[in-house]
């Protein structure tokens, strides 16, 4: 593997030097970069509190010319944020100053609750995992994209730890892309925060499995993205280029952190993207299954799989879906699932799509 490797609040943001407590403000990130070549940057609301939930944005991804979004009339592959002509691949580019706020993230009657807030920006293209430049035309007609997803998030989350040193708990939602984002990084969220008590939830991140797409495919995006810059220090691989060995590294180094991934087995968005690698209708439910078994060999990493078509569960309320039209599974409403894992429950457990 080393080697082949919503609700939307639309608020203005506040400037860190003139931020209050309570108030959605945002922080550039020195060193980040976003792929058109912008600095990144976080949101944040201190409260004050001893909790912290932070929320790592979705979006998609891209590896190739059509997929970044690439047009003629563009220098870069930007996104419809910068006003790139013709762009569809908003997460390429710096967002504008309005935030994608997590619903739970402002509403107190949510699993989470209402702590300090933290939002991670994504707008890289690889999923938080690459630390690599890409010209995806040529020399006289240059694409250029910068896939720096892995290094953007160790500097955000180290900055959520020096802005809120001392808080108790955190609460850790990644959402799509988000999803594989947390996974990939869960030693950068670890190192940061362990000693505090720690959850971690993957919604819909569901796991890159190589054995169910085409090996050469995967082995061109990680290369791409230069995803053996960043694998975790310690992580032993064997010659099959997938995402397992990440399941299987962190059940093995942070056997202590509460860990969930949210699936559904015909998740319509990754569907879309697993044909691009080559796979077919059931490579999703396949990836799942066999991620579960991996997650079935420790004590604090749980998964919640039903057979739906949803993306980003913890989204649905905030499109108006009813709590009792969430998806369940075996009879328990998922945001129900949630609130047991993040409350310590004995009630809290795997469920299998039924």
């Amino acid at each position: 593997m080393r080697r082949l490797l919503m609700t939307f609040f639309f608020t203005p943001f506040v400037l860190f030097a003139a931020c209050e407590k309570g108030q959605l403000c945002q922080m550039e990130i020195p060193g980040s970069q976003c792929a058109d070549g912008s600095q990144s940057y976080v949101s944040y609301i201190d409260r004050g509190s001893e909790n912290l939930f932070v929320y790592v944005q979705g979006g998609g991804a891209c590896f190739d010319a059509v997929t970044c979004g690439c047009r003629l009339k563009e220098n870069n592959c930007k996104g419809s944020n910068e006003g790139g002509e013709g762009a569809t691949a908003g997460y390429l580019s710096r967002p504008p100053f309005d935030s994608q706020i997590h619903p739970w993230g402002l509403n107190e009657n949510g699993p989470i609750g209402s702590g300090n807030y933290f939002e991670i920006v994504y707008c890289t293209g690889d999923v938080y995992t690459g630390a690599g430049t890409v010209n995806y035309g040529n020399i006289l007609l240059p694409r250029v994209v910068r896939h720096m997803g892995a290094v953007n998030f160790r500097l955000s989350i180290d900055k959520a730890k020096e802005m809120f040193p001392n808080v108790k708990k955190v609460t850790i939602i990644g959402a799509s892309a988000g999803g594989v984002g947390v996974t990939y990084n869960l030693h950068h969220i670890s190192r940061n925060f362990g000693q505090t008590e720690l959850y971690v939830i993957n919604d819909s991140g569901i796991p890159i499995l190589a054995k169910y797409l085409q090996v050469n495919k995967i082995q061109s995006v990680l290369e791409k993205w230069n995803v053996e810059a960043t694998l975790p220090d310690g992580l032993t691989q064997d010659d099959l280029v997938d995402f397992e060995e990440i399941y299987e590294f962190n059940a093995s180094q942070f056997p202590d952190v509460k860990f969930a991934l949210l699936g559904a087995t015909r998740d319509l968005v990754f569907h879309g993207y697993f044909q691009l690698l080559g796979g077919n209708s059931n490579s999703v439910k396949l990836s799942l299954e066999a991620t579960s078994q991996v997650l079935d060999k420790t004590t604090n990493h749980k998964y919640f799989l039903n057979n739906g078509r949803w993306h980003t569960a913890t989204f649905l309320s905030s499109f108006g879906m009813p709590k009792e039209a969430l998806p369940k599974s075996h009879g328990v409403n998922i945001e129900d699932w949630i609130a047991q894992m993040v409350g310590n429950s004995s009630e809290w457990r795997s469920l299998t799509a039924e």
